[in-house]
């Protein structure tokens, strides 16, 4: 049986993980995370206890919001050159190139819970803030059919397809990457908190059964 706990757990993750690479916190968002860390859903241990340290790094060190937002620009090329590239097809295209046919299939996971990325057509879909986003939006429906007696197996198969197909056959790597290019603890621990989330989940699918 899936703990119900660690799916509330990785759900909540996955979300808040997905935003954070999509875009640095402003002084309030980071206010509110740093205000959370001991409140953080999955354990404190392996790559997410490495993360929290991070994030602790962060706010005893008083990194603003500005340098944290100078960094993801820098790390994600949100106005140059990535150092780290967030994009799916960039890492698994033979050209390395985005719009690759990792970016298309990534679109085509997306419509099975009738979802789109936010700038279709003019930016890749397969941002690893957005691939983290699909996770979440995922576990969310498992959770929403468990709470009304639905059969969750759906939503499960999908995130595992998802999980498997694509995230986990590049974004260990690129995190680990962002670990070791970062320049603020901030995105450092981002990065670790992924890396653990990746692992709770691998974890927890490979356990299911059904709700």
């Amino acid at each position: 049986m899936v703990d119900v706990d660690q799916l509330e757990a990785l759900t909540t993750s996955f979300l808040t993980l997905g935003r954070l690479h999509l875009k640095a916190p402003d002084e309030a968002t980071l206010a509110a995370i740093r205000g959370m860390l001991d409140e953080w859903p999955l354990p404190a241990e392996g790559h997410t206890g490495v993360g929290l340290g991070a994030l602790q790094e962060s706010a005893d060190h008083f990194e603003s919001a500005e340098a944290i937002r100078v960094d993801h620009d820098r790390l994600y090329g949100v106005s140059a050159r990535a150092a780290v590239a967030p994009f799916e097809s960039v890492h698994r295209s033979d050209d390395g190139l985005v719009f690759d046919v990792q970016t298309l299939e990534v679109r085509q996971a997306y419509t099975q819970l009738g979802l789109q990325a936010p700038n279709l057509n003019r930016e890749p879909d397969d941002h690893i803030g957005l691939e983290f986003d699909f996770i979440g939006q995922a576990l969310l429906g498992a959770m929403d059919a468990r709470d009304h007696g639905l059969d969750a197996d759906p939503e499960f198969d999908v995130a595992a397809a998802f999980l498997n197909e694509h995230l986990l056959t590049w974004a260990p790597a690129m995190l680990t990457a962002v670990t070791q290019a970062a320049d603020t603890a901030f995105m450092r621990g981002v990065a670790e908190l992924s890396l653990g989330a990746l692992d709770g989940l691998t974890t927890l699918l490979s356990n299911r059964s059904s709700l």
